[in-house]
């Protein structure tokens, strides 16, 4: 008996709200429908935004001596000056937004430990923007904004000496490469007088060589006129017996026995055998004859020696052109050979050195900020609002359990309104 009525109240219970569902289907039905209806308008007619994200820490203020990094600034400090929005006024003024413009930008880092304090975590910066232009500019001028901050706050002060320091030493690598530049310019000029010094050493040495061409033909000639004189001595000597001979015979008195041919040649033109002082032409003739042997044996020994000493002077000259010109030009060329290796080795070694101390320097000096960029912004491929299908599923939720329960408030009262409003 118990169960049957159960169930018939079961029944009744379902069939009764089958009824109110149906007898308000508009209520119940009509909710979803505008929850539909606002979501595809929402999604038609909503503002589109782009998404952008960068990450960022805290930058380098200050070098150690071995070149290690100083971040001064802490993650919780950048985080909370993002937080308080300080970034909002001079943001609108720079981008232009207009006045009733309401940048949004998160900051958000997981810390570990207290590495906060040292830089060792990330920040990420999160935006949306009617653009992807918009969206990214926003972040990147940011960045902008509070390195000014930073830089104008006292905790900079080492920063701004820092880069004062970088500034200096890159102007001093920057003086020491104009004066390398100055010593490769010394060098071509010390190259150029080497090799002008060499060009006189060569001279020195053709001059040499001619001089020794000189003692050699001298030497040659002297040779030529000794065996020259070689020759004529005996034809001296021979004319001079025969002439001593004709002059006994004559002496002897055998004038009748004495011919032309007793008398050499060339003192016939002088000597009469006819008539005259025949004897007294002939001692002329001996006296001249004995005077070309002397002075043939004379020149031979001054020919003799003359070639000697020629030959002692080339001698000692090519000594000297073996020791000191041969000497210069190995000492000429070696020196050559030095500033060669000097403007060609060195010098660009140490130009090489200074550019890349000037670049170090450089580098150090562009990551000197209070903020570093990790990475570029990332800025989304479609736009990330509206989001129509999450809106209509979420209206249309809150419109079907909004239509329900209005349904069944609505009938109950439309049913027990004399109830509810009896006075």
């Amino acid at each position: 008996m118990n169960q049957d009525t159960s169930t018939t109240d079961q029944e009744f219970n379902l069939a009764a709200i089958l009824n109110i569902l149906w007898r308000r289907r508009l209520i119940v039905l009509g909710l979803p429908a505008l929850g539909l209806l606002v979501g595809v308008l929402y999604g038609i007619l909503g503002t589109r935004r782009w998404e952008a994200t960068l990450t960022i820490r805290p930058g380098i203020t200050a070098f150690s001596p071995d070149g290690g990094a100083h971040r001064q600034w802490q993650l919780k400090d950048i985080t909370r000056w993002y937080e308080k929005q300080m970034y909002r006024h001079d943001l609108v003024d720079r981008l232009q937004l207009g006045d009733g413009a309401r940048p949004v930008i998160a900051a958000e880092f997981i810390a570990q430990g207290l590495q906060n304090l040292q830089g060792g975590d990330v920040i990420t910066l999160w935006t949306t923007g009617t653009s992807p232009e918009l969206a990214a500019a926003m972040l990147d001028t940011s960045v902008v904004l509070f390195n000014l901050y930073a830089e104008a706050d006292s905790v900079s002060s080492q920063l701004k000496l820092t880069r004062d320091g970088l500034q200096l030493q890159i102007l001093g690598l920057e003086t020491q490469l104009l004066s390398v530049d100055k010593q490769d310019a010394t060098i071509t000029l010390r190259l150029m007088q080497a090799r002008a010094e060499s060009l006189m050493v060569v001279a020195e040495d053709l001059d040499m060589a001619l001089e020794l061409d000189k003692l050699t033909g001298k030497i040659e000639f002297c040779n030529r006129r000794i065996l020259d004189l070689q020759v004529e001595e005996p034809l001296l000597q021979q004319d001079l017996t025969q002439l001593d001979h004709t002059m006994r015979r004559l002496a002897a008195g055998n004038m009748d026995d004495t011919g032309e041919e007793d008398v050499p040649s060339w003192a016939r033109r002088d000597a009469v055998l006819d008539s005259g002082d025949v004897l007294n032409t002939l001692v002329l003739a001996k006296l001249e004859l004995q005077q070309a042997l002397a002075r043939n044996r004379s020149l031979n020994d001054s020919l003799t020696y003359t070639a000697e000493m020629a030959r002692l002077d080339q001698a000692k000259l090519e000594i000297q052109r073996e020791v000191t010109i041969r000497s210069k030009i190995r000492d000429a060329e070696g020196k050559i050979g030095d500033l060669l290796l000097e403007r060609d080795f060195d010098v660009p070694a140490q130009r090489r050195d200074l550019r890349n101390q000037i670049a170090e320097r450089t580098v150090k000096l562009g990551t000197i900020a209070p903020l570093q960029r990790v990475g570029d912004t990332m800025i989304s491929d479609k736009p990330v609002r509206p989001r129509t299908l999450r809106a209509i599923i979420i209206l249309l939720f809150l419109g079907g359990a909004g239509g329900l329960v209005l349904g069944f408030a609505w009938d109950y009262v439309a049913t027990h309104r004399r109830e509810i409003f009896r006075s």
